[in-house]
């Protein structure tokens, strides 16, 4: 996933750029892609489609001396900047600089204007180490960029499943060479779904790749409403690697079964963790997907420590493929796959017999060993959870709870209550009913 994250970072993405076609051409090379492109001027809902926007000069000159060179870094112009040519002093020019005391060596990422550029105008991004030998005096500024038409792209894939109900991963594509934040996600994303190649599975799961927000608004203006009612959850995955707790923020309404799936693993499956309510993780496009008349169930997966503050490195040039820790991109990826094993397999259970049965006797084989104080027995730590579940289970079996309702109520992992209850289907005791998820009507105006 890092190799894949490194070839990823190097492209100039954006939302619309010239290098996003290489980087979907990239992607190709791992998973077949379907491309949407949505021309510039194009709108909807007051959202904007930018034209292209490439940067052909860009110098700080003092005394006829280059100090700063904003071309020596894809991130050293802010994004969408107009072009500028003048003598400022040091207090007219301080406010058009980006910079971040605490990263000396950090291009920061100026970003709003790509997705407001009705409201664009100029500013440079110098690392500190720089902006600290700059001061008082006269500068002359040479920014010279360029808009031209273009097309923003976005690029799907679908495992498809039996069913044709649709279960969606999503990442971004428009923050420039950017790897936690977020093509280290695109990576951890294109390798889930290549681990499904080869297996059946109930969902058709879909990866979406494209620019924050603007390329969620487009994709899902222009989605068929029946291909949009086969859509019944999502995901967006970001910031995968680095050494935060992997949070899980839920989707609007909580409790459907992406949150709930979410909530067993993470609890059994992770180092660290937490649960955080709606858009109390990073941010980012689940707004889209839940947005009234789509109200598509959807979750954000990240490592964000603060809402404001995701990691150190945040936006800058400093968020590159090293700072990832090949542990978590794998936790990551192992918590989404087992993700999609609840959504694959959770069950109605339902008994076919009266009475209690006797667990131990061989005939079934089914006892789990508790404690005995006349009994010397090397038990797992849990084993007392699981003798509470045993007092229990048979009364489950009643039709109206699911593996996973199990495995929740007695905070127990649900691939092994899943493997445990599967036991009881092989002697003939229950059945398990597979229960498709749905979505919920929605109302729609237009």
């Amino acid at each position: 996933m890092i190799e894949l994250s490194r070839d990823l970072c190097a492209f100039a993405t954006g939302v619309v750029a010239d290098d996003n076609q290489e980087l979907f051409a990239r992607i190709a090379q791992e998973l077949p892609l379907t491309l949407h492109r949505y021309a510039s001027g194009d709108t909807y809902n007051g959202w904007l489609v930018p034209d292209n926007w490439r940067v052909k000069k860009a110098q700080i000159r003092q005394d006829g001396n280059v100090v700063f060179d904003g071309m020596a870094h894809t991130l050293g112009v802010a994004r969408y900047s107009r072009s500028f040519s003048g003598t400022l002093d040091w207090e007219q020019l301080k406010p058009r600089l980006v910079t971040n005391p605490d990263l000396p060596g950090a291009y920061v990422f100026h970003c709003m204007w790509q997705y407001r550029p009705w409201t664009a105008d100029w500013a440079l991004s110098v690392p500190y180490e720089v902006y600290r030998t700059l001061g008082p005096g006269r500068y002359e500024v040479d920014l010279v960029t360029e808009y031209s038409k273009g097309e923003m792209l976005v690029a799907h894939h679908d495992k498809t499943g039996s069913s044709g109900k649709i279960v969606v991963f999503h990442s971004n594509s428009c923050h420039p060479h950017m790897a936690n934040d977020g093509f280290a996600g695109t990576a951890v994303l294109i390798r889930l779904l290549q681990w499904f190649q080869g297996q059946d599975t109930y969902y058709t799961y879909r990866l979406v790749i494209g620019p924050e927000h603007l390329g969620t608004v487009f994709y899902l203006r222009d989605m068929p409403r029946e291909e949009l009612d086969r859509i019944v959850c999502g995901v967006f995955e970001e910031m995968p690697g680095t050494q935060g707790p992997l949070k899980v923020a839920s989707s609007f309404l909580g409790n459907q079964l992406i949150d709930r799936a979410f909530a067993n693993v993470v609890r059994h499956n992770t180092q660290r963790h937490e649960l955080v309510p709606w858009r109390q993780g990073a941010g980012n496009d689940e707004t889209v997907w839940e947005a009234p008349g789509y109200e598509v169930p959807f979750v954000e997966a990240t490592r964000s420590e603060a809402l404001m503050a995701p990691y150190r490195e945040y936006h800058t040039s400093l968020d590159t493929p090293d700072l990832m820790v090949p542990e978590q991109l794998e936790e990551f990826l192992a918590v989404l796959k087992k993700v999609v094993e609840v959504l694959e397999n959770d069950a109605r259970v339902e008994r076919t017999f009266d009475g209690l049965i006797c667990l131990s006797n061989p005939e079934y084989d089914l006892y789990m060993e508790r404690k005995d104080p006349a009994v010397e027995k090397d038990l797992p730590e849990d084993s007392e959870k699981w003798g509470y579940l045993l007092d229990c289970i048979l009364r489950y079996f009643d039709g109206s709870m699911t593996v996973l309702d199990i495995a929740q109520k007695h905070d127990l992992p649900f691939d092994r209550v899943l493997r445990y209850i599967r036991q009881f289907e092989e002697k003939g005791l229950v059945t398990l009913e597979f229960v498709p998820m749905e979505r919920g009507q929605v109302e729609r105006k237009a």
